[in-house]
């Protein structure tokens, strides 16, 4: 790196800050100082430069186990964005069709009225089983194969593409049982041959090896709500289980990697992962309105939240930075403790990971200092 400001870290690599990037260095620095989490990693890109490159603070709340470059932290939903990309890799190959029933690959999901449920549907958070579940359920879902299990028998609460209801979970257990049942393996593995592997993504884990857990990042939440929630993703046993929509763990830089090959239309460093023709359809509006749950306004591609609005009616927050357009893609991580975003038009990529749950508008504010401090450093 011949500009730019670099620091040698401990761990043996560098942190940097390219010119003009020197504000958005700042609110991250700032960000850990305001105690609004504990530690936190972030990496951008500019087309093929590194314009930034930060760690800090500590994966403890106590302020005893700093947080290194390649420090795993969970990424919640943020994972739901690699599923999404197995799923449009299965399409690319020939093997998926985004416009099928679920039921074509996986028969007893039709069950209860669910057989017009079609791949997209899950994609969209339109296919009727939200199950947005007490702690109690969710642990049942968290039994081996008690997720599908579950998800084939659930009724749906409304019929196919006629609501938008987040799902937080419950399609990530049917896009992975889909998965298998195409690929003939588990939706961990595959994510690991078809993407973390070649990628690169050497700190990326589809479930949390127990050995790793030393050098892992805690959980730790800001907001009461999310105390039982915070519990039970720290548990040893939950970070080892694989989640399709919500329990990879990763470090910035990998997902920048991630994100740096989808932002370069499924190409990388002379591999090529994903057509041009998938990318387009993955990334393409397809829903422009409120969750019928939250009330929030969101924009959806399939498997993908798109850029360029504010979820809140009364607030000034712009989704994924004040330089977001609905050409700008990427996915969130609950409590804002993740996120991951391109826009293929600048080419700017923002990959971000810390470990404090904020409650929702906390979270996205947090969002937005960094994000809008990246734009700015390419001029938006």
């Amino acid at each position: 790196m011949s500009e730019g400001r670099a620091r040698h870290a401990a761990d043996g690599s560098d942190a940097f800050t390219a010119p003009g990037f020197e504000n958005a260095s700042r609110v991250f620095d700032d960000q850990i100082r305001r105690g609004l989490h504990f530690g936190a990693q972030i990496e951008v890109w500019h087309g093929e430069r590194r314009v930034l490159s930060r760690w800090g603070g500590s994966r403890d709340s106590r302020g005893l186990r700093p947080v290194m470059a390649d420090t795993p932290f969970a990424a919640y939903s943020a994972t739901k964005a690699l599923t999404a990309a197995c799923v449009h890799k299965l399409a690319d190959e020939g093997l998926l069709d985004l416009d099928a029933p679920v039921a074509e690959y996986w028969p007893a999901f039709g069950a209860r009225g669910k057989g017009g449920v079609t791949i997209s549907h899950v994609l969209l958070h339109q296919a009727g089983i939200p199950a947005q579940a007490d702690l109690p359920e969710l642990l049942s879902w968290l039994i081996p194969g008690g997720g599908a299990r579950r998800a084939a028998a659930r009724a749906p609460q409304h019929a196919p593409g006629e609501k938008t209801i987040y799902h937080a979970f419950t399609g990530g257990f049917v896009l992975g049982e889909v998965i298998r049942r195409v690929s003939g393996l588990s939706a961990a593995d595959y994510l690991r041959r078809e993407f973390l592997s070649p990628l690169g993504m050497t700190n990326s884990y589809p479930g949390l090896p127990f050995r790793e857990l030393r050098r892992a990042s805690g959980i730790h939440t800001a907001d009461p709500a999310q105390i039982g929630a915070a519990r039970v993703f720290s548990n040893p046993l939950y970070r080892r289980l694989y989640l399709p929509a919500a329990s990879l763990n990763t470090c910035a830089r990998d997902l920048a990697r991630f994100y740096r090959m989808l932002c370069a239309r499924g190409e990388l460093e002379g591999r090529r992962y994903l057509s041009r023709a998938a990318l387009e359809r993955a990334t393409a509006l397809r829903w422009d309105g409120p969750d019928a749950q939250s009330g929030m306004r969101i924009r959806w591609a399939l498997g993908f939240g798109l850029g360029g609005y504010s979820p809140f009616p009364d607030r000034e927050i712009r989704h994924m930075g004040r330089g977001a357009t609905e050409k700008t893609f990427g996915h969130s991580g609950q409590g804002g403790c993740a996120f991951g975003w391109a826009d293929p038009p600048s080419g700017l990529v923002v990959a971000f990971t810390c470990n404090r749950f904020q409650d929702i508008p906390g979270a996205h504010l947090r969002f937005q200092e960094l994000a809008d401090a990246c734009w700015e450093g390419i001029g938006r």
